[in-house]
């Protein structure tokens, strides 16, 4: 393990990393709350744990503090950066509205999993069948994944032409 051998990254690199760290993040939060397992159905539920709503609220909370902190990377990167890493860079601010929308979504239908399992009142009546404001926060969920989807394909696009880039270049970090 000689780390002296190792060329430094570039600051495309550390946050298309990051990118997909805070997304695979999001990923699995996304999967315990809406895939289908057969220990969430009855009478395997009474064994097992539930989803932990509040722990799913409390990540997105995180997910969205990096999300900041990731713009302000990208902000400083695009002042040093090398031409063939502005497209990448261009596209990654809005990817992170996008992903930041989509996180505080997931966060809603979490919280709303949650106060259902409490049934904590709201507007002085109890949730246990008004499911309407659920589909509400559903179907703006939904919208703010398909918006995540459409950034996340400029953002690849970008990172292909870093990648094309980098591999032109004559001093190549690429692996």
């Amino acid at each position: 393990m000689n780390e002296t051998n190792e060329t430094p990254k570039l600051p495309s690199q550390i946050i298309f990393d990051n990118l997909k760290e805070l997304l695979r993040a999001k990923n699995t939060a996304h999967e315990s709350m809406f895939k289908f397992h057969w220990k969430k159905m009855w009478p395997f539920c009474l064994i097992w744990p539930q989803v932990d709503y509040e722990r799913i609220v409390r990540l997105m909370s995180e997910i969205r503090k990096n999300v900041i902190t990731q713009n302000n990377l990208v902000l400083q990167a695009k002042s040093k950066a090398k031409p063939f890493e502005k497209q990448f860079l261009d596209a990654v601010p809005a990817y992170l509205v996008s992903l930041d929308e989509s996180c505080k979504g997931l966060a809603a239908c979490a919280q709303w999993k949650q106060d259902m399992l409490e049934k904590k009142l709201k507007h002085d009546v109890k949730m246990i069948r008004d499911v309407s404001e659920y589909n509400q926060i559903l179907k703006t969920y939904e919208k703010n994944q398909a918006d995540l989807v459409r950034a996340g394909a400029f953002v690849q696009m970008g990172w292909q032409a870093f990648l094309a880039g980098q591999s032109a270049q004559p001093n190549s970090t690429a692996k």
